[in-house]
């Protein structure tokens, strides 16, 4: 497997970060909380989703990410020859995701799940394997080298996942023990067999005395259903006489009182008929004389409708003088504003033209202030990163001097000898250098402080364009108010000029001829009519009720000659009916009697059944505990085979771990000695590994214990990376990418500087070795370097390259 690409967008701390990932030994350096070890974890991401995140989704996006912005990694990684993508989003809620593997560019899988399966399948290892085997992670060399004897193979062991039979035989012997819990369990509920041979004989008897007493009860049932069924037809013939008795009854007692109340009704309507005919005589009498008035009533009407027309032109003749005078005072105000229009576009061309000008000043004034700043900034930088250079060499010469002639060369641990004068001599070349540097940069720093002379005539020249622009903008208010009011004031005159004249052409139309003396006096004369006027319509509408009484008196008439002959009818229907109240009455009594003991009857039928059920189901109960007798018997023999079964299998599961122990050795001795010979160039080719896992070095044919620090760190480095070869072949990977995040721990200086050393080894190995690390040193002894950085204004993290910092002339190798 070969990394190409990383990219992060709002994943924690990175808000858009890009790796292109470099073959041979790669640095990526910051400080502690910078955002490295993320890097790690956006591509366990990208490759197995939320097993391989710390912590939950909730804290994938980061939290500067702007509004609704997804978190997003992409890794590109090259396998078998085929260059894949895979790509992971989550959306600002932390409740959804999606995923996408892409193979030579085509689309392979997508959904969640599906991206999880078919990464572990292509790698062949799951995420545990897959970090256990490529990764090395925080101070795993120094864990590997506090371990002592037997503890160093369990580790190992559990490495290799040869711990999942460990906790297979646990399982195993817990399954057994609660496999012996139930088979003791089962047993204490077993039953006495001969207790349920007697119990099912006494339930037999009682079944049986109960089904002979309830074949005597539905005896009895029959027979008392048999009367009833006798007594019912003549009941229901009997009831049927009696409703029908009742039925006539009712209705005759309600056909007399409706014919009672229409002869009541109908003597009322004869004298209301008598009342109206006087009543037409005297409506006869007013109507010839208002006959009289009939032309003065034209008159009036006609002398009406002009009143109606004469105060319409009186308003509008009010309104047409009001008019007139608004139009007067329109036409002099549109006079007075005649050349508001030109002195507005005079102010709009003014105000553009100095607006324009200050746009122009200010970015002059930011373009010099950004200059500056950006100036101070890069010489600040440039003079700490010099000055923390210049600290690192102080430190390496003063541990060299204090070593003298017998100190080791921190890359090769050769003796110094007469190359000490050499080595320090180069040490004060390069601090010198670096001194000249830090006080030409600051002579440019005090030289930028001092200029200003530009940026403060700028600031004059706005000030006084901001006055101008505000003297401005009072001026060019003032005319857009009067170019306002003159189009309010155009548009009112129209208005009401249009208005005065359909004013005048309404008073035009209106018709003359108006007499208010003759419309007085007819005024008079028509309320002197008045009352008989009011009566005369009083007696209309009542004689208007004529044609309807006289209609309801005759068809009250036909309605009491139908309702008489209906009565007479159901007087004979009763006579032909012959019903006895007594004997119905009697066969009343007899039925009842017959229905209650049929009732009684059924209810003991009923009562006994249940006893036949209840003594049946008790049998039935006894005979369902023999079955489960049995079945359990049954159960007690299968559960002592499992139980042997899982007895079994524990003892085979300790017997293949113990055989896997064994074979751990003889294989981690052959990947860790060849990857020894790489580290050291063959100085050292074997290692050998005791039955305590105590490595041992066979340096000439002879076995030596490893004593230095150096040596120690070698063989712990040697051993991490064969149980990670091991891990990569079973899952049939090829082992080329090694990432080890801080693994140098509490290392000294000439111990680390050894690490790195070693792991130059390996490049003809491992395609890429990336080494995550804070300690800045390392930089010089890295093909590839990266710096990782975190803003604590912005609290993200950003990468950056600061290769041009380190010259060789300035920071190089001293041997």
């Amino acid at each position: 497997m070969k990394l190409i690409r990383l990219e992060l967008d709002n994943f924690r701390q990175h808000l858009h970060s890009a790796i292109d990932f470099e073959d041979g030994v790669t640095g990526v350096i910051g400080s502690n909380g910078a955002g490295k070890t993320t890097i790690l974890e956006a591509i366990a991401w990208a490759l197995y989703g939320s097993p391989a995140l710390r912590g939950n989704n909730d804290s994938v996006r980061s939290k500067a990410a702007e509004g609704g912005a997804k978190a997003k990694v992409a890794l590109t990684f090259e396998l078998g020859g085929s260059r894949y993508r895979a790509e992971r989003l989550m959306d600002a809620g932390a409740k959804t995701g999606s995923a996408v593997l892409e193979v030579d560019g085509r689309a392979l899988r997508a959904g969640t799940k599906e991206v999880n399966a078919a990464v572990a399948s292509l790698l062949g290892m799951d995420y545990q394997a897959f970090f256990t085997s490529f990764f090395t992670g925080q101070k795993q060399l120094e864990f590997m080298a506090a371990l002592e004897g037997r503890a160093r193979a369990v580790a190992i062991s559990r490495m290799l996942g040869y711990d999942r039979l460990t906790r297979a035989r646990d399982q195993a012997n817990q399954d057994k023990l609660g496999m012996q819990r139930e088979i003791e369990g089962l047993e204490r509920g077993l039953a006495d067999p001969e207790e349920l041979k007697e119990r099912k004989k006494t339930a037999q008897g009682k079944l049986a005395e109960a089904t002979k007493i309830l074949d005597e009860s539905e005896t009895a049932r029959k027979a008392a259903q048999e009367t009833v069924d006798r007594l019912k037809p003549l009941k229901e013939a009997s009831d049927q006489k009696a409703r029908r008795q009742e039925e006539i009854s009712r209705r005759l007692e309600i056909d007399r009182a409706d014919v009672t109340r229409s002869e009541q009704r109908l003597n009322h309507l004869r004298i209301e008929l008598a009342d109206l005919r006087k009543k037409r005589d005297e409506f006869e009498v007013i109507r010839a004389r208002l006959a009289g008035f009939k032309d003065v009533a034209e008159e009036y009407k006609k002398l009406a409708e002009l009143s109606k027309h004469e105060s319409e032109r009186q308003r509008l003749g009010g309104q047409a003088a009001a008019l007139e005078e608004d139009i007067k005072r329109l036409q002099a105000s549109e006079k007075r504003l005649g050349g508001a229009g030109d002195l507005q576009v005079k102010m709009n061309a003014a105000l553009g033209e100095a607006e324009a000008l200050l746009a122009d000043t200010d970015k002059k004034i930011q373009a010099c202030r950004e200059e500056k700043v950006a100036l101070m900034h890069d010489l600040g930088a440039r003079i700490k990163q010099l000055g923390s250079t210049r600290d690192e060499i102080t430190a390496k010469r003063m541990r060299i001097a204090q070593a003298g002639a017998d100190g080791k060369c921190p890359t090769c641990e050769r003796e110094l000898g007469d190359e000490l004068d050499k080595v320090l001599a180069n040490f004060d070349q390069q601090m010198r250098e670096i001194g000249s540097q830090i006080g030409a940069l600051k002579a440019e720093q005090q030289k930028a402080e001092s200029e200003g002379s530009e940026l403060e005539s700028l600031m004059k020249t706005r000030e006084a364009l901001v006055g101008q622009i505000a003297r401005l903008r009072s001026e060019k208010c003032a005319a857009d108010g009067q170019v306002f009011e003159l189009a309010g004031v155009r548009k009112d005159l129209a208005m009401k000029s249009a208005l005065f004249g359909e004013l005048q052409a309404e008073l035009a139309k209106l018709p003359a001829g108006f007499d208010a003396a003759r419309f007085r006096e007819l005024e008079a004369v028509r309320e002197s009519l008045q009352p008989e006027r009011e009566r005369a319509a009083t007696l209309k509408g009542e004689l208007e009720r004529g044609p309807r009484v006289e209609s309801e008196a005759a068809e009250l008439g036909v309605h009491l000659d139908a309702r008489k002959s209906e009565i007479t009818g159901a007087e004979r229907a009763l006579l032909e009916i012959g019903f006895s109240a007594e004997a119905h009455e009697k066969l009343s009594r007899e039925f009842e009697d017959a229905s209650s003991k049929l009732s009684a009857v059924m209810i003991a039928v009923e009562r006994q059944r249940g006893e036949v059920n209840t003594a049946r189901a008790i049998l039935g109960q006894i005979e369902r505990e023999e079955e489960s007798l049995k079945s359990r018997l049954e159960q007690v023999k299968e559960k002592r085979s499992e139980r042997l079964h899982l007895e079994t299998l524990a003892g085979a599961f300790d017997k293949l771990r113990a055989e896997l122990n064994d074979r751990i050795r003889p294989e981690l001795e052959s990947i860790a000695s060849e990857l020894l010979a790489g580290m050291t160039d063959g100085r050292y080719n074997t290692l050998e590994i005791n039955e305590n896992y105590q490595a041992m070095i066979r340096d000439d044919g002879e076995l030596k214990p490893v004593i230095s620090g150096g040596e120690d760190d070698i063989v712990n480095l040697a051993l991490r990376l064969a149980v990670s070869q091991m891990i990569a072949d079973r899952a049939g990977q090829s082992f080329s990418l090694l990432v080890l995040d801080e693994v140098f721990g509490s290392l000294d200086d000439v111990r680390r500087d050894n690490v790195v050393a070693l792991l130059q080894n390996l490049k003809n190995r491992f395609e890429q070795i990336i080494i995550i690390t804070h300690v800045e040193a390392i930089h010089d002894a890295v093909d590839n370097c990266l710096w990782v950085e975190f803003d604590e204004k912005t609290k993200t993290s950003r990468l950056t390259d600061r290769s041009e910092l380190f010259e060789p002339a300035a920071v190089g190798n001293p041997l």
